[in-house]
């Protein structure tokens, strides 16, 4: 049963490299969100635009998440693209949310380069503090 001509069948190495590789995958592939809510923050794309184009945004995160799934089963690729099309939809929400797409924008600079900005409105301490009275 034992002895000197006992070999090992499996090697713990390939499996942590797939496990290394699922937890980086997931871990790169779920910064979307991030860079989908950054994007419309900065009025890159509009929410009403990435709604427009949904049917393709989940073509592509399929196709993303087959491609660059480490392991070959379809439920590896099903636990990447589900939660990745979740959060595409709910980063079109976040975008439209009326607060964030009311914001006005002030225009401030020396006339060489404007730099847009979200403008805060003045509280009656900093009016008065430049010597502007509300009235």
């Amino acid at each position: 049963m034992g002895g000197p001509d006992l070999q090992q069948i499996y090697d713990p190495i390939p499996y942590l490299g797939l496990i290394l590789a699922l937890m980086a995958l997931f871990g790169i592939t779920f910064q979307f969100p991030v860079i989908l809510v950054s994007l419309e923050l900065a009025r890159v794309v509009t929410p009403a635009k990435l709604l427009h184009s949904w049917r393709w945004a989940v073509i592509l995160i399929t196709v993303v998440s087959a491609v660059f799934t480490p392991s070959s089963d379809p439920f590896s690729m099903l636990a990447l693209a589900v939660p990745l099309v979740a959060f595409y939809f709910i980063s079109i929400a976040s975008g439209s949310w009326p607060a964030v797409e009311r914001l006005p924008l002030a225009r401030h600079g020396d006339g060489r380069g404007e730099r847009l900005h979200h403008a805060a409105p003045l509280s009656s301490r900093r009016l008065s503090a430049r010597g502007i009275r509300r009235d």
